[in-house]
């Protein structure tokens, strides 16, 4: 399986009153993982594809406490159909527990309608897919 790793620093407004990490803001750092996925397997493409995220999900094992030290996203790609595709994602904490597992599934899109992966993303994709 390809992996790629993501780090990513906590700020200290996205703790909550309890003194962690606030559940929503983990949204922000799997989306810059996302992004920064693209740039790791040097594919420019991914800001002129119309995408829409159509699922989240996001299974919260451990809070996250403020840390200057960075968090890591591991980042793969799980599936990779005709119009979408699939990441999973693993969050560990600065400490080195795992704070979340998630994951996602992007839609290609035109006109408001599902389209096909354009070929230089599917290739893009394919190359980091997970191979069990």
């Amino acid at each position: 399986m390809t992996v790629l790793i993501t780090q990513v620093h906590s700020r200290y407004s996205d703790l909550d009153p309890q003194g962690h990490v606030n559940n929503v803001v983990f949204l922000d750092y799997l989306q810059e993982a996302r992004i920064r996925v693209f740039t790791q397997i040097n594919y420019s493409g991914i800001m002129n594809v119309s995408q829409v995220m159509v699922h989240q999900s996001i299974d919260f094992r451990h809070p996250i406490f403020y840390s200057t030290e960075p968090l890591t996203i591991e980042t793969w790609v799980s599936s990779v159909g005709n119009t979408s595709y699939r990441m999973k994602y693993r969050i560990i904490s600065a400490a080195g527990v795992l704070a979340a597992e998630a994951e996602s599934v992007m839609v290609c899109f035109d006109n408001d309608k599902a389209v096909p992966i354009p070929d230089t993303l599917r290739s893009a994709l394919m190359s980091i897919l997970e191979v069990e």
